[in-house]
């Protein structure tokens, strides 16, 4: 679990590990010219998260240092830390296609970081744009961001285009990590001071996802089979609302944590529908005491839900986990039924005949 844009205060990674959040990155982290200030400061951030058991997300700032061609700037960064005990992923590009950029204008320093630190995983982040899935050559995690609420009220966030970006990651990742970059912020916080409106709404619309959105955002790609959450981000969080990240997420952000820390086992038996077509996302992990199933209604509909499950005995007891709402769900004959769904909502239950 990825918070974007820590500052490197104990304050604030206390705060985000008080989330569940396990890696911390920030912008910024390698872009002044590398003096032995410049190496202190990124000393200093490595050492913090390492005091707070956090993992760092380590920016290398490719978006300047590939176009500008200074790969043997970036190979200085990699030698200095690649050995320090916080590192946990090389952050080598921001949206390349959005900067018009190829797997080919990276790979010199894709190679170049596997040859250094063969160990350390590389990321690299796509927006969803025209390009964007031609770069699986040159990252060990993909990574995607796309951001759906803006000033729609709920229901009606368009929740499904993370849906739909997830589904074609995983299909692109090729079985490689898939961490989607999940939203958190309020697109008001982008806006200019004399803007009126803002990606079509009028300014003081924007708002947060709530915490059913955050919940569908969260568990929807868990179900997906994504292997990691990452959040943009926990400075721009608190631009419009100080209180939303703690008060509305870290519930949410909290249940994931405890979820994924019960589990066992490291893959899901996992089954998918399309959810442009029956709009439901089913998961299950089978531990030696219990199974657990996640379903999901990628809708905006009340509606009547019913799924059958396979390899699942013909008959088990259903107990809502977290903050599943009770549904008296069962299964029988191995179909689970819901009479009504609320939209965007997620079932979690463990499982036990």
């Amino acid at each position: 679990m990825v918070m974007y844009a820590v500052p490197a205060t104990d304050a604030d990674f206390e705060a985000v590990r008080s989330m569940g959040i396990n890696y911390v990155h920030l912008y910024g982290l390698t872009k002044d010219p590398l003096n032995e200030a410049a190496f202190a400061r990124i000393q200093q951030y490595l050492d913090l998260a390492e005091k707070h058991h956090l993992k760092v997300m380590f920016d290398l700032d490719g978006s300047r240092r590939v176009p500008g061609n200074q790969l043997e700037e970036m190979r200085v960064l990699v030698q200095r830390f690649k050995n320090h005990p916080a590192l946990g992923i090389w952050y080598l590009f921001d949206e390349p296609d959005n900067k018009k950029l190829t797997a080919k204008d990276i790979a010199p320093f894709y190679k170049m970081i596997k040859a250094e630190s063969p160990n350390i995983p590389v990321a690299v982040c796509h927006a969803w744009t025209t390009h964007w899935y031609a770069f699986n050559e040159v990252q060990d995690i993909l990574m995607q961001d796309i951001y759906p609420v803006s000033g729609a009220p709920f229901p009606e966030a368009k929740l499904d285009h993370q849906t739909r970006f997830t589904k074609g990651a995983m299909n692109v990742a090729k079985g490689k990590p898939v961490i989607p970059v999940l939203q958190f912020f309020n697109w008001r916080s982008m806006a200019k001071p004399e803007d009126k409106e803002y990606r079509g709404y009028p300014v003081e619309k924007l708002r947060y996802p709530n915490a059913q959105e955050m919940r569908y955002l969260c568990f929807s790609t868990i179900a997906q089979g994504a292997q990691g959450l990452g959040f943009y981000s926990f400075t721009r969080s608190v631009m419009t609302d100080s209180l939303w990240a703690k008060t509305i997420a870290a519930p949410v952000l909290l249940e994931v944590r405890e979820f994924m820390d019960q589990l066992k086992t490291k893959g899901i038996q996992q089954q998918l529908t399309e959810a442009e077509a029956k709009q439901t996302l089913v998961s299950i992990w089978k531990e030696k005491d219990a199974t657990y199933i996640v379903l999901v209604n990628a809708s905006p509909e009340k509606r009547r839900m019913e799924y059958v499950l396979e390899n699942i005995p013909a008959h088990v007891t259903l107990q809502a986990w977290g903050k599943t709402r009770d549904v008296n769900a069962m299964v029988k004959d191995g179909k689970v039924t819901i009479e009504q769904a609320n939209p965007w909502e997620v079932f979690i239950w463990r499982a036990t005949p």
